[in-house]
């Protein structure tokens, strides 16, 4: 599986930077993508280069999206038009704390279940009436979008997704490699077929 990690200025350090040592310890192909190929500041701390601007990112399996300046960068109308112009192409959707409000005003979560930082739970069901947004959950997986909560989070709902693609057995690998004896998979909630009914 490719992913590709949308990264903007501000965005909150382990928002990516987890779920990135959890994917590239599963052997997942990731890359960074930001709205042009220049360096961004994390949290005004950590300098990074992305791979690539949205001119000549490449497609991905997986298009992920993290929280810090988040609800900013989402009124960005050339990135919403650049997820959308995306959507056709992704079989997948993740966000992590506030990349919901990202992944939300793209349109990616209408329809779905969803959830976000415990502090903004409420905002994003006001931004979108059509999404079932949750709290209390460390992760939602709703078929093809998956969603976390806040920060820490972004490690449980990443090592779901190596679990549900490559095996439980190999999500508690990477787990304890990375010695992170927090994730507890039943304090996700999994969308079923008869919840959508």
């Amino acid at each position: 599986m490719t992913i590709c990690f949308y990264l903007q200025d501000g965005v909150e350090v382990l928002d990516f930077a987890g779920p990135m040592e959890v994917f590239a310890l599963a052997g997942f192909r990731i890359f960074t993508v930001s709205l042009r190929k220049e360096p961004i500041t994390t949290q005004g701390i950590l300098k990074i280069v992305p791979d690539y601007g949205i001119d000549d990112a490449p497609a991905a399996d997986m298009l992920a999206f993290f929280g810090g300046e988040a609800d900013h960068v989402s009124r960005n109308p050339v990135l919403i038009d650049w997820i959308k112009s995306r959507q056709a192409s992704t079989s997948y959707f993740f966000s992590v704390c506030t990349g919901a409000f990202i992944v939300g005003r793209a349109g990616i979560l209408d329809g779905f279940t969803a959830t976000t930082y415990h502090a903004n739970v409420e905002a994003l069901q006001q931004l979108l009436p059509q999404t079932r947004v949750l709290g209390k959950v460390r992760f939602v997986d709703d078929g093809s979008v998956i969603t976390t909560a806040g920060i820490s989070a972004g490690i449980d709902g990443a090592l779901h997704v190596v679990s549900r693609f490559k095996g439980q057995e190999t999500a508690k690998k990477v787990a304890a490699e990375m010695e992170y004896d927090r994730w507890v998979p039943s304090e996700g909630y999994i969308v079923t077929a008869e919840a959508k009914k």
